[in-house]
């Protein structure tokens, strides 16, 4: 099932920092087929928000600039850095840029929030101006029906 405008909306309310909109909108994706397509959605966002920060010119970053932009998010926000953990928040950048695995030890509920702080901390970083937004939510969908299709 493709990626719905719902499910866009929800995610754009969320990196647009409307969070009441976002809860609310989240709260309308009820059905596991909703859930799912979210869940793809966020991971499309997640890779492409890699791609952008952390690979420049062809090059790809290296473990050392990984580390310290997740230890400067932890200390520019210190909320979220209770909920990011740092070694898991590592080893998904790292393979997001397939530079290593992701350990068995991560479950589900933890990979997906490590993915969603660190999109919103990625998309945050990059200042995006609304048609930016627009632009990265469009190959974020494309990326994540290409994943479930």
């Amino acid at each position: 099932m493709p990626i719905t405008d719902d499910q866009v909306a929800t995610l754009r309310a969320q990196l647009a920092g409307r969070s009441e909109e976002h809860e609310r909108l989240l709260d309308r994706l009820d059905t596991p087929e909703a859930q799912s397509g979210y869940i793809a959605l966020v991971t499309g966002a997640f890779f492409e928000a890699v791609d952008r920060r952390f690979i420049t010119d062809g090059r790809v970053a290296d473990r050392g600039e990984v580390l310290d932009f997740i230890a400067s998010q932890r200390s520019a926000h210190p909320v979220a850095a209770e909920q990011l953990d740092p070694d898991v928040a590592e080893q998904v950048v790292l393979h997001a840029l397939g530079k290593g695995p992701i350990s068995e030890d991560v479950d589900g509920e933890t990979l997906l929030g490590t993915k969603i702080l660190l999109l919103a901390a990625l998309t945050a970083d990059a200042e995006l101006s609304e048609a930016e937004l627009e632009a990265f939510l469009v190959k974020a969908r494309a990326e994540a029906d290409a994943h479930i299709g």
